[in-house]
């Protein structure tokens, strides 16, 4: 390590650090800037699916189109958060809370985890983030799941990444105010999907 070091003053050695800081804080702001924009994107296609009155219910590409890039994302985010699931449930214990068991992780340097956690994470959020921008107001069930799942990868985020706590602490909250938004939303369409059917079967027995 020493003859690499060697290579450089002190001055150019302080300047180079602090290039390296000044280009992952530019990369901090750009991945907090993308996951707004991802929040604002799922708000976007909530208002969509709202005045969008011939989606009465949770409506997929037909079966000649499983193969599609919805799909095979669609599938592969299933499965993810199947893992993500067991991981938390095999990281947390009966006697202290989830965001506690993972402070622990970090203050115990258990790699293994943190990693695995770490990157579960990073790979569901990039999904998260990849159907955002895919029109998943068609998908209004499955939109419901990603907010719910969205919500939990900020619980994450805020736990392994304490400077930006507050940011994803907020965020949870937006993504659980937009769930409930979109359950209430839900429960609506039912409703009128509903009175439709029997609208429709009470002009049929007069017919």
């Amino acid at each position: 390590m020493t003859d690499y070091i060697d290579f450089y003053t002190r001055s150019e050695l302080d300047d180079l650090i602090d290039d390296i800081l000044e280009i992952e804080g530019i990369n901090k702001v750009k991945e907090l800037s993308r996951q707004l924009r991802t929040f604002f994107n799922y708000k976007a296609e909530m208002i969509q699916f709202r005045f969008q009155a011939n989606v009465l219910s949770n409506h997929f590409p037909n079966k000649d189109s499983t193969n599609s890039k919805f799909y095979i994302q669609k599938r592969e985010i299933e499965s993810l958060s199947q893992d993500f699931i067991s991981l938390l449930n095999n990281i947390k214990r009966n006697d202290t809370t989830l965001e506690q068991e993972i402070y622990y992780l970090q203050f115990e340097k258990n790699s293994t985890k943190l990693n695995k956690l770490s990157t579960m994470t990073e790979k569901i959020w990039n999904l998260i983030h990849s159907f955002s921008e895919q029109g998943i107001h068609a998908h209004p069930r499955f939109l419901n799941f990603l907010v719910i799942l969205a919500q939990n990868t900020c619980f994450v985020k805020k736990c392994l990444n304490a400077e930006f706590y507050p940011f994803y602490e907020e965020l949870e909250i937006n993504y659980y105010n937009l769930e409930k938004e979109l359950n209430d939303l839900l429960g609506e369409v039912s409703s009128v999907k509903n009175r439709s059917t029997m609208k429709r079967r009470e002009e049929g027995l007069l017919s």
